[in-house]
């Protein structure tokens, strides 16, 4: 493996992109999650249960900046992240459940997981830690929303598939957008992709979707998006 240089200049303006993009995409999803609490009064202890971890999750992410002497690009993240959040909002405010649990527990929950292992092998010593166990803790809410989309699949799977059409292709803006940002610290943008695709068709089989259906409907609108 190319040795990488953690304190050069390009690492880390790079760096600070990526960790905005982190930071804010742990701090929405702890956010998103108080807001399901507050709407699945039966699973409210649960579901603030996981709005912790992430919220924990940013403050890890906010050390990891520290450690590089770095200041995270806040600003450029709330921009790339507004739509998703924006669309979670509108959905939960209209009364709408589905559209919410996909976009923060299925195609967050995935974007993060394949980020996240494909940073793992070239993270710096001090956020190599700190990734490892943030891994394990959004499996734990990949979990949740694959429960809770498969008890809800039968009545719901058009919505489902709709949304995450449209959401995967807002997704995809953010990765386009840091693509280079990710390369210079050493992440392969194609394996990141690749790693999505694959989980993402896992989880959509695991919630009820046939195989055939569930690669149309993910790793179709990836592609779509990246083109």
């Amino acid at each position: 493996m190319k040795t990488i240089n953690y304190y050069s200049s390009a690492y880390r303006t790079a760096f600070s992109h990526i960790n905005g993009v982190v930071i804010m995409g742990e701090t929405h999803a702890a956010q998103h999650f108080q807001k399901l609490a507050k709407a699945i009064h039966q699973d409210h202890d649960e579901l603030m249960a996981l709005a912790a971890m992430e919220a924990r999750h940013a403050r890890d992410f906010v050390g990891c900046g520290r450690e590089l002497g770095i200041t995270a690009a806040i600003p450029m993240a709330r921009r790339l992240f507004q739509p998703l959040h924006s669309h979670f909002c509108t959905a939960l405010k209209g009364g709408c459940l589905v559209r919410p649990m996909v976009i923060q527990g299925l195609i967050i929950e995935c974007f993060a997981i394949a980020a996240y292992h494909c940073y793992l092998p070239v993270a710096d010593p001090y956020a190599k830690k700190i990734t490892a166990k943030v891994i394990d803790d959004e499996h734990l809410h990949l979990n949740y929303a694959e429960r809770w989309l498969k008890a809800n699949f039968a009545e719901q799977q058009e919505v489902i598939a709709e949304c995450c059409r449209t959401e995967l292709a807002t997704t995809m803006t953010i990765l386009k957008e840091l693509w280079q940002h990710l390369v210079a610290i050493g992440i392969d943008p194609a394996e990141v992709v690749a790693e999505f695709v694959s989980l993402f068709n896992d989880t959509l089989i695991a919630i009820g979707f046939h195989q055939n259906r569930a690669r149309a409907i993910g790793a179709a609108a990836i592609a779509r998006a990246l083109a």
